[in-house]
């Protein structure tokens, strides 16, 4: 989505929320109630992309000092021993309620503000990844990564919406395949 279109569609949600509430706004002149909108909106949106700021800030000092193979092959040749080590954590754009993180181990999905979902797959069940974007997610530099497993509940997770979407799907590659080699798991194509 651009910009412009969560502006107008958060407004959106503000008026109608407004009108939802009963509160007796008909005192407040137009143009102060459309300021006070828009700002309330434009508060929202600033506060999102801190938070995602904040996400891509954590995540680069998670893959910093070069490609994406180099810092989640330091990060697992590390940590031999059976503890998880976190090597990416993100969002979707313009979300609160999702949570995306990728471990030594397994890649989580965390729902949920006030009550809370888990979804994890182990890493050791990915097959595939993909990486799809539209011409405006190239433009923000956000897409979704898509993740085809063996698990039998969850054959196949999409990660929507999260910033660099090919790096992301590329940590992931490259820690699947760790993962295996830990394990001591063969690759070899499903017939």
């Amino acid at each position: 989505m651009q910009q412009k279109e969560i502006r107008s569609a958060v407004t959106a949600q503000f008026y109608q929320s407004l009108a939802e509430s009963g509160v007796e706004i008909t005192a407040i002149p137009q143009a102060q109630l459309q300021a006070m909108v828009n700002a309330l909106a434009d508060g929202l949106i600033a506060g999102l992309a801190a938070l995602d700021d904040d996400d891509a800030a954590r995540s680069r000092a998670v893959v910093a000092g070069g490609p994406a193979g180099m810092a989640v092959a330091a990060a697992l040749s590390a940590d031999d021993d059976d503890e998880e080590a976190l090597l990416w954590s993100g969002r979707p754009y313009i979300s609160i309620g999702t949570r995306y993180e990728l471990t030594s181990q397994r890649l989580r999905i965390i729902r949920g503000i006030f009550g809370r979902d888990f979804e994890e797959v182990e890493l050791v069940r990915v097959r595939d990844t993909s990486v799809s974007q539209h011409l405006g997610e190239r433009a923000l530099d956000i897409g979704d990564v898509t993740i085809v497993s063996n698990d039998p509940q969850q054959p196949e997770i999409v990660l929507r919406n999260i910033k660099d979407p090919v790096e992301v799907r590329e940590i992931i590659r490259k820690a699947t395949l760790t993962e295996k080699q830990r394990r001591n798991l063969a690759y070899r194509e499903e017939m």
